[in-house]
């Protein structure tokens, strides 16, 4: 250190002062080789090792080892606060669920959610239970469609707007009990809820059993015969006549108004005619003593209703229906048979080409094609 601070004071650098002072306390020793270590070695694998993917693999979680006493009793919320709703609400209403047949084991094992499924995996789940909010557990019933009506309900229960629940630092003006459709025969009934004191009285376990009733009751139904729940088979015209069952998230173009008014103008046209309701997109219109369907109706389609006329080969000119609807189609590829695809956009739709008329005109030729037929049988 010395020898350095000379030749840098010779070559004009500054001194190492620091390692002047040093230089004979480092020379003093003691001297001692130091091992080297080996960075190589310990990368090599050994026997004992584990792998980091391996550590704690068979630890349960605590949800996972005791699942009931977890969303009961210790009740974490989501960002590691303990919840400060009543444990007695969870426990209680499971309980009253595992005394009923029908279902399947209570699932406690996930983290933030408990639920109640059906016996069978086709009926799905029935009861959830979201644990993970810290002032209010959010209880979930889903049951088959018009088991409850949203006003009555929430009478029936009574739970007051959180901003009268003094206790609880959330706020809301709107109510703790929701009634939504679900997609398909599915009603879901939602709940928040506090205090065990405001499900404890008569009213919620009456609706409680409604709402197990509601459930096994679509399980019944669709062990004899699954098609007999789905909404179309259940509302029949009701179900044509909603904006339900369009593609998701997307709205039709034409107003509601249009297919009732159509409707009526067949059911004038063909007074004995017979609807037929209960299929998903379309609806046939019967006329006596035919087989296939003199008029059908498609409800479904986001761009129009689309009317689809049956009759005699070669009885209507492209020319007499030009004008009808906002668009029309005639297919005369049929050997006995003639198509026309008349698509109505809005009301005044109905008005083009003296619709009342055509059909009018329609119906008799194809009265006329069974009588004739009948003749000669």
């Amino acid at each position: 250190a010395e020898h350095a601070g000379q030749v840098a004071e010779s070559h004009g650098r500054l001194r190492s002062y620091t390692g002047e002072v040093l230089a004979p306390v480092l020379a003093a020793g003691p001297h001692v080789v130091r091992p080297i270590h080996n960075f190589e070695e310990e990368l090599e694998k050994r026997e004992e090792d584990l792998d980091i993917t391996d550590v704690g693999r068979d630890t349960k979680m605590p949800w996972e080892a005791d699942g009931r006493r977890w969303h009961t009793q210790d009740r974490v919320g989501r960002k590691g606060e303990p919840c400060r709703w009543d444990g007695e609400i969870l426990e209680s209403i499971v309980s009253k669920i595992e005394q009923h047949e029908g279902f399947s084991p209570t699932d406690w094992s996930q983290r933030n959610v408990v639920e109640i499924s059906g016996e069978k995996k086709s009926d799905g789940w029935f009861f959830h239970a979201l644990t993970g909010d810290e002032w209010l557990v959010k209880l979930k019933f889903r049951v088959t469609k018009r088991t409850f009506e949203r006003k009555s309900l929430t009478d029936r229960i009574g739970m007051t707007p959180l901003n009268d629940l003094h206790e609880v630092p959330v706020y809301g003006t709107g109510p703790r009990v929701k009634v939504k459709s679900l997609r398909g025969p599915w009603q879901e009934v939602e709940l928040k809820v506090h205090s065990f004191a405001e499900i404890n009285h008569e009213e919620f376990w009456q609706f409680l059993e409604q709402a197990v009733g509601g459930f096994l009751k679509f399980g019944e139904q669709a062990t004899k015969n699954p098609e007999d729940v789905m909404p179309w088979k259940v509302l029949g015209q009701k179900w044509h006549f909603t904006r339900k069952g369009f593609p998701p998230g997307k709205q039709p173009k034409w107003e509601p108004e249009l297919l009732e008014e159509l409707t009526h103008l067949l059911e004038g046209t063909a007074e004995e005619g017979q609807f037929l309701w209960n299929n998903q997109q379309v609806v046939h219109l019967f006329v006596k003593q035919q087989r296939e369907p003199w008029a059908t109706i498609h409800t479904k389609r986001l761009a129009g209703v689309d009317l689809v006329m049956t009759g005699p080969k070669d009885m209507f000119a492209l020319g007499r229906v030009s004008d009808l609807g906002a668009t029309r189609e005639l297919n005369t590829s049929g050997d006995t048979r003639d198509t026309l695809t008349i698509r109505f956009q809005n009301r005044e739709d109905l008005d083009h080409g003296d619709l009342p008329a055509f059909l009018e005109e329609h119906l008799a030729a194809v009265q006329g094609l069974i009588q004739a037929r009948s003749a000669s049988e």
